[in-house]
């Protein structure tokens, strides 16, 4: 009964609720989901050869080609360090490509090379298939009951519809990824 105890305190739920029975808070639940969903779906992607991170950068990249490497960075809302790492790993696969932005010449605009855009949509396909997998025990009625609640959750949190996962939102009721007040 002590893992109980300690699973409840980490998810904040009142310790004597651990002797009710196994955890089922909704923070712990959407944790356990998380790491569960996020285990799949980096176990689909490695036949593509790609990381999650990467996979999420080319769908985001695709929304917004030929936009500046910092201006997607701050979409995803990583920094610029971050993000010249994962678009040197990008570019090394021949996925994505950087141009000099002909409006600034000390910035590059990205954009999705043909093979990246014949990854981001074998992508988009396991991207599917897992979604699938993952809701198959749901209506479709409750699946989209499901995304209008969590869509509202991730809003309430001031999380950026654009971030990846596992970044915290900004302070000061920004979007993740937004600059951070000094």
């Amino acid at each position: 009964m002590l893992w109980q105890v300690i699973v409840f305190a980490i998810v904040g739920e009142h310790a004597e609720a651990a002797a009710a029975g196994p955890p089922g808070g909704v923070a712990f639940l959407l944790v356990q989901l998380g790491f569960q969903a996020g285990r799949q779906f980096g176990e689909r992607l490695a036949p593509l050869g790609l990381e999650q991170r990467q996979a999420g950068m080319l769908a985001r990249l695709a929304a917004n080609e030929g936009k500046s490497q910092q201006a997607i960075a701050a979409l995803l809302g990583i920094n610029a360090t971050q993000m010249v790492f994962l678009v040197d790993e990008l570019e090394r696969l021949g996925l994505v490509e950087r141009r000099r932005n002909p409006a600034d010449r000390r910035s590059h605009a990205l954009y999705l090379t043909g093979p990246g855009q014949a990854m981001l949509a074998r992508v988009r396909a396991v991207t599917a298939d897992h979604e699938a997998s993952i809701t198959a025990g749901l209506t479709a009625e409750e699946r989209d009951q499901l995304l209008t609640l969590l869509r509202r959750i991730v809003a309430e949190q001031g999380l950026a519809a654009q971030a990846l996962p596992g970044l915290p939102p900004a302070r000061g009721g920004g979007p993740a990824g937004a600059p951070r007040p000094a």
